[in-house]
């Protein structure tokens, strides 16, 4: 729980950050696809010491990094076009509808019997996402981003299996380095970075930005690989528990406070992820 609790705290940051870079920076899916690759690398690079280093050469190491590069593709491209026109907030919304995925992919790759009150829990907690994301379509064009986010979603649940199922062949940390390195080398002619802060309006000021949020970034991302390797529903829950934390911090802005249906959601929200979490506490200690 206090791994998932750091995570979202990095996390927070990077997807307020993600939301700059395309709605003040202008950068394009290429663009943001290729910074979030090649500025995280490095940073990844230098935690390697401290980070697990298994690695067997095999050809199924060779396609987990190759699955985990095309699922973090499609999660920075898809959110580039998703986010042009809903906020960070709404999305993490709808990336909790997984939750019911995951835990039954748990189920099945545990052996254990779903409990049903964990299901409720899960059930409450998408009840409330779902309300946050039926707010927002006054605002949000959902026929335009319809594909986008079906991919989005994909990918984020991908990520989270291959990474279960690198375990035996290679560390997760290698593997989504690797991933990084591959993304941002495919990337590099669409994403022509020498041409980023002349077509940017927030120029090199915005590159610096977008590039020193690649720290946290990277800390996060050795995390949530821990979670996902331990769960996949635990790994499924980082999104919700960081629009808490969204949530909490629009309380203090008038042009951000939530209200309404949107208000109503969020503390369902909440309910349902602290329930599910203190069940599955009471549930481990017998």
């Amino acid at each position: 729980m206090l791994l998932m609790l750091v995570v979202v705290g990095l996390y927070t940051i990077t997807s307020l950050n993600d939301k700059y870079a395309v709605s003040k920076a202008k950068y394009n899916g290429a663009q943001l696809t290729f910074l979030m690759a090649a500025g995280t690398a490095p940073f990844l690079a230098m935690l390697l010491p401290w980070a697990d280093r298994t690695l067997t050469f095999t050809w199924q190491a060779l396609v987990c990094v190759l699955l985990l590069a095309l699922s973090k593709y499609l999660e920075f491209d898809m959110s580039a076009r998703i986010l042009k026109t809903m906020s960070a907030f709404e999305l993490k919304a709808w990336v909790g509808i997984l939750l019911f995925a995951s835990y039954f992919t748990d189920a099945v790759m545990y052996g254990f019997s779903p409990d049903p009150f964990k299901i409720m829990f899960i059930v409450l907690t998408v009840a409330g996402l779902v309300m946050i994301a039926i707010s927002g379509r006054e605002k949000v064009e959902y026929g335009k981003i319809a594909v986008p986010l079906l991919l989005y979603l994909a990918a984020r649940f991908g990520y989270g299996y291959v990474v279960k199922a690198a375990e035996p062949y290679i560390s997760s940390t290698l593997t989504l380095l690797f991933a990084l390195i591959v993304l941002a080398l495919v990337m590099l002619p669409a994403a022509k970075p020498w041409t980023i802060p002349k077509e940017s309006p927030e120029g090199i000021k915005g590159l610096l930005i977008v590039i020193a949020c690649k720290i946290p970034n990277a800390f996060g991302l050795m995390g949530e690989n821990a979670v996902a390797a331990e769960s996949m529903t635990n790994f499924a829950f980082i999104p919700p528990m960081i629009l808490i934390v969204i949530f909490i911090i629009g309380l203090f802005s008038k042009s951000t406070r939530p209200t309404g249906l949107n208000l109503a959601g969020s503390i369902v929200c909440i309910a349902g992820i602290l329930g599910f979490q203190i069940a599955d506490i009471l549930i481990a200690n017998g």
